[in-house]
């Protein structure tokens, strides 16, 4: 979830992080009244914005003893065993995870430094005061880490690119961003240009170079490299000296002959 629109660009420095949560809805409460349910699928850039919700449990527990948050790259149970990424009872250091709740409603798990090794399922468990009471959300919620690709679509002309002919570059992530906006570059300079789509109508030699995009505020993860090389016209001029250049070395070679022969 990307929401770079509403915070300034030092807000954003400080707030490098992605933030997994249970969403609470209504209508998934097991029987007893036991029972959690996830956000949709979290795709998230490197550096992300903060959201929050929370998670419960039945009135009849008066104490949430420990909340333990679990990566199931590195967990091959269901969560009821370690390892976990985030433990209360233990003072280990949680390294990129830090848990920003409670033990009454608050589940917020902040991920620093966002990396592609951290997609993957996460699933929440806390564990109560009552005997053998405990709950783990299955499945969890699962983090992709968003990658931004560029792709060209020929609008007009086939072979190689010459002037005239049209391209849009396209802009796309692997994901589900809200509202991501993107920024173009050419040869490392940034354009005007800004969306998804950046339409080149008509190019021109001036157009060759190498174009890649990036999301807005995140543009130190940029998309692959996409080149075009441009062929102008060939010059009327270049072609009027190639046939005299012919025509002078022919000459040349007539008068050569004609001199040797006279020896």
């Amino acid at each position: 979830m990307l929401k770079s629109g509403m915070r300034s660009r030092g807000e954003m420095k400080m707030l490098h992080l992605l933030v997994l949560t249970l969403l609470t809805l209504t209508g998934v409460l097991s029987d007893d009244g036991w029972g959690v349910n996830y956000s949709e699928p979290i795709c998230a850039v490197r550096g992300s914005d903060v959201i929050s919700y929370t998670y419960f449990y039945p009135k009849s527990v008066k104490q949430v003893k420990n909340v333990l948050w679990c990566s199931m790259n590195s967990n091959s149970g269901r969560c009821y065993d370690g390892s976990y990424v985030y433990n209360s009872d233990s003072t280990a250091a949680s390294g990129d995870f830090k848990y920003v709740g409670d033990k009454t409603s608050n589940c917020t798990l902040l991920i620093s430094n966002v990396q592609f090794s951290h997609s993957g399922e996460y699933r929440f468990r806390f564990i109560t005061d009552v005997k053998d009471r405990r709950w783990t959300g299955v499945p969890g919620v699962t983090l992709k880490v968003a990658v931004v690709q560029v792709s060209m679509i020929r609008l007009s002309g086939n072979g190689t690119l010459k002037e005239g002919d049209s391209v849009n570059l396209t802009c796309a992530v692997n994901c589900t961003l809200s509202s991501p906006q993107f920024v173009w570059f050419q040869n490392k300079e940034r354009l005007t240009e800004s969306g998804s789509v950046l339409h080149l109508p008509a190019l021109t030699v001036r157009n060759s170079g190498n174009y890649f995009c990036a999301l807005r505020n995140y543009e130190k993860f940029m998309s692959e490299i996409i080149s075009l090389d441009v062929k102008g016209p060939f010059p009327v001029l270049g072609i009027v000296w190639i046939v005299l250049g012919v025509i002078l070395f022919m000459l040349l070679v007539a008068i050569l002959a004609v001199v040797y022969k006279r020896r």
